[in-house]
């Protein structure tokens, strides 16, 4: 009766072992099993590994793929953060040497006419 329904249904003996591993506490930290086994990829590697090793390197993966995602966050606000940095004034610009009289406030141009009386 047994060898039936295991020929009924391949994934018996699996759910069972997972099953038994969730009782045991034995899954990794924070492992959705439910998420686990909505996603292809983890069964995939049902079919490549035994249970405990599909759990381990699926649980592996999406911890790498989250810290891949993490740094490329951190990067993308490191770069946001130095757009927000002022910019240096290059070098190889010419700056006007004439002041733009029509531009300064009445108290600026006093205080250039000012500076000119006494330099003169």
């Amino acid at each position: 009766m047994k060898e039936t329904m295991m020929e009924e249904n391949p994934y018996r003996a699996m759910g069972e072992e997972i099953a038994k591993l969730e009782a045991e506490g034995k899954l990794p930290e924070g492992f959705d099993l439910e998420a686990a086994c909505n996603d292809e990829r983890f069964m995939e590697l049902l079919h490549e590994l035994e249970p405990y090793g599909a759990i381990r390197v699926y649980a592996a993966e999406r911890a790498a793929e989250t810290a891949k995602e993490q740094a490329l966050a951190e990067l993308r606000q490191e770069a946001l953060d130095r757009k927000k940095l002022p910019r240096p004034i290059r070098g190889n610009q010419l700056l006007s040497a004439e002041e733009d009289y029509t531009a300064m406030s009445p108290e600026a141009f006093r205080a250039l006419e000012n500076r000119l009386r006494n330099h003169a």
